[in-house]
């Protein structure tokens, strides 16, 4: 496979997990008032009743705000974190009288799509959802949020018994072909700071025989929560999967 084949080929899968996985993840707004707003993401789970998962360090922030998928406008989030700070993990329920207090397209994940444990194969495309400050418009009245989507890998020979690190090196990105116009006109991808709490996916496009005919979004699972970018590797810290859900 050439390089060219092998990026058409992630050009594709990045615009299928985009769309599949939207209705699952929100923008989490917080931080002190008078202060710039200090954004994270959370996704929605089907676990004990609704819950939204997300890191400690972005629960900190709280009160938060939201958004629903399909149903633009911040709305205040009315829960109560469980976190964890070793591991950097927070989650709460969300009440039933939320979630059905406006028409939206948000679901919640059910924890079927879990993998067991951190263990791509060798050159998996991973991927995640979350959404980064620097894409975020927020004003009296007034909010817009672009997502981004993102595939990569698993750093070779990086990591230990408690996270994975993913490559992230912004010069390099290209934008999917998917990708609106007028998003593609404003979209920035050199800053993750906001991304923090996405769940990573492993795709398993690899490990299925990277055939377009037939492998699909439902074959991926989840594979761990993305903490933060770490400048001294260049690379995005990951939780594995099996501490979240030890811990969940």
């Amino acid at each position: 496979m050439t390089p060219t084949q092998w990026a058409d080929l992630c050009d594709v899968v990045a615009d299928a997990m985009k769309v599949h996985t939207r209705p699952y993840v929100s923008p989490l707004v917080g931080g002190p008032l008078g202060k710039p707003p200090e954004i994270g993401t959370g996704t929605f789970l089907d676990r004990d009743g609704i819950e939204v998962v997300t890191c400690e360090h972005v629960a900190r922030a709280a009160p938060h705000e939201h958004e629903f998928y399909g149903a633009p406008g911040l709305l205040k989030l009315p829960v109560k974190w469980r976190v964890d700070v070793k591991r950097d993990t927070a989650i709460a329920s969300v009440p039933p009288s939320h979630w059905n207090s406006t028409p939206h397209a948000s679901l919640p994940l059910p924890m079927t799509r879990f993998a067991n444990v951190h263990n791509p194969v060798e050159m998996e495309i991973l991927f995640f959802r979350g959404f980064a400050g620097q894409n975020a418009v927020l004003q009296i009245g007034h909010s817009k949020f672009i997502a981004t989507g993102y595939c990569s890998q698993e750093k070779p020979g990086a990591g230990d018994t408690n996270i994975f690190e993913m490559l992230w090196h912004p010069p390099g990105t290209t934008i999917s072909s998917g990708t609106p116009d007028t998003v593609r006109a404003t979209f920035q991808h050199n800053n993750p700071q906001g991304l923090s709490g996405s769940l990573v996916w492993n795709t398993r496009f690899v490990e299925t025989g990277c055939d377009l005919l037939s492998w699909t979004p439902n074959d991926a699972v989840v594979t761990g929560l993305l903490h933060r970018w770490d400048f001294n590797t260049k690379t995005l810290l990951a939780l594995r999967v099996e501490h979240l859900l030890a811990w969940l």
